[in-house]
């Protein structure tokens, strides 16, 4: 099974898929309705046996022991798909803005905008879709398939989870870490991820980095674009971002307006957008 075949489907996927427009049932405002979340998808693959998967991530500094393999999820996996969907420009565009007001308590001018909520919420039941039909793809082409983050057993104990959706796109070749802890691609960190387990045979995807965070350059823009102050460049990539901090701000962004249905809408995302790596590589690091 080709690599390029399943990218193709995958895009006509997100091409044609109602879930990818916001509708007016649930749509914040009338300047939302009809907005597109996402652009077209990057997609990697890596081996389920790789070690970053039955070792390193396994380390207390990285994930820890809370972190199940792809075997573990599904017996006999031999790939891992991970796939990004880039946030539009209309998206990304609209959590640009903010004020020069101190930072903010949750409640403030600088919280998310509503599309970029819409991306959070209604963008991430389209990546959950996105993955169960992925896995129906497989299993109609006679292959087992899992998505992890869908499943009974998948658990979160305080920051990290036993499936980092993040991780799994590092070990896939889609991008390194950030000093925000995004994950930079090279459709940049403003957009959502996603995997799929299975046992069909793929080729891995060549990772094009030798480091967890290659391709950040440390600017420090997402720092000054943080409005609870959570993050700072002096501790470096790996502690640069107070997760403490970050929680308790996006826990104070459940005041955001509720939208229809009852539907309540949370993020901040303002260390994603405006910034060098919203929509690609730095170009301090540009591979290519």
């Amino acid at each position: 099974m080709e690599l390029e075949f399943i990218e193709k489907w995958m895009t006509d996927t997100i091409e044609n898929g109602r879930g990818n427009v916001i509708d007016a049932e649930t749509a914040v405002s009338p300047e939302c309705v009809g907005v597109r979340i996402f652009e077209r998808p990057l997609i990697g693959v890596a081996a389920a046996d790789d070690p970053l998967f039955t070792e390193t991530f396994r380390e207390s500094h990285v994930i820890g022991p809370l972190f199940r393999t792809p075997e573990e999820w599904l017996p006999g996996a031999k790939s891992v798909i991970a796939f990004f969907l880039p946030f539009t420009e209309e998206v990304r565009r609209s959590n640009r803005s903010r004020t020069d007001e101190p930072y903010g308590d949750g409640i403030g001018n600088q919280r998310s905008s509503s599309l970029w909520l819409h991306g959070r919420i209604e963008g991430q039941r389209f990546v959950d879709a996105l993955c169960l039909v992925l896995c129906t793809f497989f299993i109609n082409g006679g292959y087992h398939a899992a998505a992890p983050s869908l499943l009974p057993e998948f658990r979160v104990e305080g920051f990290n989870s036993n499936w980092s959706e993040r991780h799994i796109a590092y070990a896939a070749g889609l991008g390194t870490f950030g000093l925000s802890r995004g994950l930079i691609t090279e459709k940049g960190m403003a957009g959502r991820f996603g995997s799929v387990v299975t046992d069909a045979a793929l080729t891995p995807t060549v990772r094009r980095y030798d480091s967890a965070f290659a391709y950040c350059t440390m600017c420090g823009a997402c720092q000054r674009r943080c409005p609870a102050g959570a993050i700072d460049r002096e501790r470096g990539c790996a502690e640069g971002k107070d997760q403490q901090i970050c929680g308790a701000y996006v826990r104070g962004s459940f005041l955001q307006p509720h939208g229809p249905n009852g539907i309540v809408r949370y993020g901040c995302g303002k260390c994603q957008a405006g910034v060098p790596c919203e929509h690609g590589i730095p170009r301090a690091v540009r591979t290519s």
